[in-house]
């Protein structure tokens, strides 16, 4: 009694629409001399295919596909066991075993819909177009009132790209539903691809005649259409037809910069985006969009950084209580140099909201900027407490302890961070850095110099490392040629740098090339923008040694003015004599 109930039940699986005995019927009166000879092993084939599917329905999918198979030996045109093998080889991705089968009972029973729908979806997978594109079209033919095949059809002309033919059958679909948003926009994507944009065009059009409602949307993205198209005078007809009809569009003075922007009027699009930021109905997520195309690297910030800044400012009054619009108002200042109002703004989104990192390290980077080392201490181990597991919050913090002299504490939160580097070499060697530069000021040179030859192995062409620990062998007189060698590296790696000219001159002064390191130190104070006493102290130093003392005496005598030098400094302007 069970097996008839699972044979009940597989045949409504495998033949849907049409009972048992009909679909035998068709099969006989088309295929009378195939099916004649299986008569015999017919009850022996269709126990076997119960097992095979039970086994299938329990999950033992290699039971099945053994027992499916022990079908077709017993009888080779038995196309529900190729039907059913197809499917296990195709759930498993197996796409040439699961077409071959596939193939064999469709060949078999020509007018059975379900092995054509099952070769559709493997010739999808298998990016076999042409025979893709063959089996819709004789579904198709089959059932030509049918818009699910119709779709299938339209989809195979576009793999096998075929746009006419996936327009006409598109133009099908419409007789059969009408016209309709999901196939006018497929018909105008295609015609885009064909650069025909009157055409794709004429398909929105048709849209805003069928839905009025919508008209706004749909003239907007004929606008947009021709934007993409390089037809930008065409377009802003469209985008003033969009004004005219709704001037409290939020997005329009955003799409109208656009086309400003691209006809080479900038102040049009800068005022334009003014208007679209001081409407609250525009989204603060699209307005941070803008900002930040805007600020990636653009010649239009370039050259335009103030009134960038005044749309940051315009977000931060339309949308006061966001923190985001704070955070990007922030970033701007940042890049500006205006540390203070940058730490403010960042301030105010940690108040807020402190689960944003992102914004930690943009406060922390404007607090090493305004040399604010108790507040970098500060902020940093709070970051610290809400992000243990975050590398950088431990350089901020151990640099602020440098700073403040407490370098045993320094060392501890470098080495804290170093642990939590994975994969990130420029970060290691920054962490290497200061740890040498930890260690010099305490004096000790062993580790000082092992930190900094690590942070080398992984950057050897970091010119900052370079020059620091060539200008810490430099002041102790050892490996002197050592140093010369990464100083001149620094140099050329990075010439404009005033500091990697000093000590490459003070490199060249401390092996007693007095003529060739006057020459960089020289150059090193005409690149610094304010003067600075070391500088002018190092030049004095070399004026004296090539025995020019009133040289030597002014550059003295102005390292004074500008601040605290050497502890001889005093002394050498008093007694006109070089003291080390």
């Amino acid at each position: 009694m069970n097996k008839i109930i699972i044979v009940l039940f597989l045949l409504v699986i495998i033949w849907p629409e049409e009972g048992f005995s009909q679909k035998r019927e068709k099969k006989k009166k088309h295929n009378s001399d195939i099916t004649a000879g299986t008569n015999a092993n017919s009850g022996e084939v269709t126990n076997i295919y119960i097992d095979a599917t039970t086994a299938k329905l329990s999950g033992e999918n290699a039971k099945a596909i053994r027992l499916y198979e022990s079908c077709l030996a017993k009888d080779p045109l038995h196309s529900a066991s190729m039907y059913e093998l197809a499917q296990l080889y195709f759930d498993v991705s197996d796409y040439n075993s699961a077409a071959r089968y596939a193939e064999q009972a469709a060949g078999l029973e020509p007018e059975n819909k379900w092995y054509k729908l099952l070769l559709v979806e493997i010739y999808g997978k298998a990016g076999k177009k042409k025979e893709l594109l063959e089996t819709c079209e004789k579904l198709v033919k089959q059932y030509p009132g049918s818009v699910d095949y119709l779709y299938e059809l339209a989809n195979a002309y576009l793999i096998n790209n075929d746009g006419k033919n996936a327009i006409e059958t598109y133009n099908k679909i419409e007789e059969i539903l009408g016209i309709t948003e999901e196939i006018s926009l497929q018909k105008q994507r295609i015609y885009l691809i064909q650069n025909k944009t009157d055409q794709a065009s004429e398909e929105i059009k048709k849209l805003i005649k069928e839905f009025p409602d919508q008209e706004t949307r749909y003239v907007s993205m004929i606008a947009e259409m021709y934007m993409q198209a390089g037809k930008i005078d065409e377009a802003a007809k469209y985008y003033q037809q969009v004004l005219s009809n709704d001037p409290q569009n939020p997005y329009i003075h955003i799409t109208l910069s656009d086309y400003y922007r691209q006809k080479g009027d900038v102040k049009r699009s800068i005022e334009e985006l003014k208007l679209g930021f001081s409407n609250p109905a525009l989204d603060i997520d699209t307005k941070i969009r803008v900002l930040l195309s805007i600020f990636a690297g653009s010649e239009m910030y370039d050259k335009n950084k103030d009134e960038i800044m005044g749309l940051a400012q315009i977000l931060v009054e339309t949308h006061p209580n966001e923190p985001k619009a704070h955070s990007m108002y922030g970033d701007f200042l940042l890049d500006q140099k205006k540390y203070s109002e940058a730490r403010h703004e960042f301030r105010n989104v940690i108040a807020a909201d402190s689960s944003k990192y992102a914004v930690w390290e943009s406060l922390l980077n404007a607090e090493i900027q305004l040399s604010d080392y108790p507040a970098l201490e500060s902020e940093s181990s709070r970051a610290i407490e809400l992000f243990p597991l975050l590398p950088v919050p431990y350089l901020f913090k151990g640099v602020a302890l440098l700073e403040k002299k407490q370098y045993e504490d320094a060392i501890s939160s470098f080495n804290s961070g170093v642990k939590l580097i994975s994969g990130n070499n420029v970060l290691l060697a920054q962490f290497y850095t200061y740890l040498g530069d930890t260690y010099n000021r305490m004096k000790n040179y062993r580790l000082s110099d092992e930190n900094f030859e690590n942070a080398l192995k992984l950057e050897p062409e970091n010119s900052f490392v370079l020059n620091n620990y060539a200008y810490y062998l430099s002041l102790r007189n050892e490996n002197l040629e050592k140093a010369e060698t990464m100083s001149s590296k620094s140099v050329k790696l990075d010439p404009a740098n005033a500091a990697n000219m000093d000590t490459y001159g003070w490199v060249l002064y401390k092996l007693g090339r007095y003529s060739e390191a006057v020459e960089w130190v020289e150059k090193a104070v005409a690149a610094t923008p304010s003067p600075d006493a070391d500088l002018q102290e190092h030049l004095g130093d070399i004026y004296f040694k090539l025995g020019n003392t009133d040289k030597a005496m002014i550059q003295w005598q102005n390292a004074l003015k500008v601040g605290k030098g050497s502890e001889f400094l005093e002394k050498k302007i008093k007694e006109r004599k070089m003291y080390e």
